[in-house]
């Protein structure tokens, strides 16, 4: 008998499964060791809020180009490579450290290079996902990537925590995931399209980023949530820069095990709130959804720079929450409101123009972090998300509310 019709469905365990597992690796080696190794090097914000930078800059610089990049070629071979050169920079840097050669400009090095290829790979993704998914199933993705995302959190920063006071320190941490980003690839390879892309012939470089920058302009709500999102992570760069000696020194959590259960700890409250992101997208719509997750973010973060000690995993979790309601509305937005021959490039300018404030936000962080101290940081940036979700409510996001699976 033939086959039956594929059942697109089918798409997201390797999908989601295969991002988890690399997202897992990111959290326990470039998210939590990476920081931990240039802070035991230097034992500055300063030059952790210079990190950020490098591991950001690359959004900025090749944002846009990705874009065109990712409309011109075959998505997943571009999806593919980009996870072949981290693992390659990962393990590099692993064989450094064990051969007590590793350097903080090495951490600099490897931080702008995976920088550069995820913005390729986090844009071809968000780009790929409606290729291989029916309408119906792009929230459900996006939810449980962002769970999944909140679970590698929670196992990356124990097994952080784990890996560094007992099982290979930082060496051993890049080198798990170098490994998970071949797991990534292995999940792409098995993903099967149900509605390929039509590959765009090649046009000048200009007018192909003009054409995403003027769609992007054109649609109102992804307009105000981008230029939305470019000010909250202004104001959250500073503090997600400096997490790791804010725990240490003003919550008073000291020893890399105990800095990973703290951070799985609030990981783990914003894995569970975000579970609830399908029903409350179902029942306020994706605009409000934005709103409503920006405000929890600002809430949290105000919460953790007034609490001290472990209870501040609460408001932690409470942020991380509210960032991947946040992330998850506004990403589904992206995908149904955008035009599909041009969606790489939206995807592209939309990330490029929210991701700019990250690099100037990080260095300023450090410098603040380092001058008037962390907790008026912490206090000051989430007041200033929480303002800035606020004010969307008088915008297209607070009075028009598309359903997941309007039509775009």
């Amino acid at each position: 008998m033939p086959p039956g019709p594929f059942d697109p469905r089918r798409n997201l365990w390797p999908l989601v499964g295969g991002q988890s597992l690399s997202l897992l690796g990111d959290y326990l080696a470039f998210f939590f060791a990476l920081p931990v190794f240039v802070r035991d090097l230097t034992g500055s914000a300063a030059q952790l809020g210079l990190l950020a930078v490098f591991e950001t800059a690359a959004v900025v610089l090749f944002g846009f180009i990705a874009g065109v990049l990712i409309d011109r070629v075959r998505v997943r071979r571009a999806l593919v490579a980009a996870e072949l050169v981290r693992a390659t920079a990962l393990a590099l840097l692993a064989i450094a450290v064990v051969s007590d050669a590793g350097r903080v400009w090495m951490a600099f090095a490897v931080a702008f290079l995976v920088g550069s290829m995820g913005t390729v790979f986090d844009t071809g993704l968000e780009s790929y996902a409606p290729a291989v998914l029916t309408d119906d199933l792009l929230v459900t993705a996006n939810s449980r990537l962002s769970v999944g995302r909140n679970l590698a959190q929670t196992l990356g920063f124990v097994l952080g925590g784990l890996v560094l006071a007992w099982g290979g320190g930082v060496a051993g941490a890049f080198a798990f995931d170098a490994l998970t980003y071949m797991a990534s690839v292995g999940g792409l390879l098995l993903v099967r399209e149900i509605r390929p892309r039509e590959r765009l012939a090649p046009e000048p470089v200009w007018p192909s980023l003009r054409a995403g920058i003027s769609t992007l302009w054109s649609i109102p709500a992804l307009r105000w949530g981008t230029f939305a999102a470019a000010i909250t992570n202004f104001a959250f760069a500073p503090l997600a820069a400096v997490m790791t000696l804010f725990a240490s020194e003003e919550l008073g959590i000291v020893g890399d095990a105990s800095l990973g259960y703290f951070f799985a700890g609030f990981s783990l409250i914003g894995a569970l709130g975000v579970a609830l992101a399908p029903r409350l997208i179902r029942l306020i719509g994706l605009g409000r959804s934005v709103i409503a997750g920006g405000m929890l973010f600002g809430a949290g973060a105000v919460g953790a720079g007034l609490t001290g000690s472990w209870p501040a995993v609460v408001p932690f979790g409470v942020a991380m929450a509210g960032v991947s309601i946040n992330q998850v509305a506004f990403v589904t937005l992206r995908q149904r409101l955008s035009p599909p021959e041009r969606l790489g490039r939206v995807v592209a300018a939309s990330r490029t123009i929210a991701w700019g404030g990250i690099p100037a936000g990080a260095a300023l962080g450090g410098w603040i972090g380092d001058s008037v101290g962390l907790r008026p940081l912490f206090i000051g940036g989430g007041l200033a998300i929480a303002l800035v979700a606020a004010l969307l409510i008088l915008g297209p996001l607070g009075r028009t509310q598309p359903r997941p699976d309007s039509a775009p």
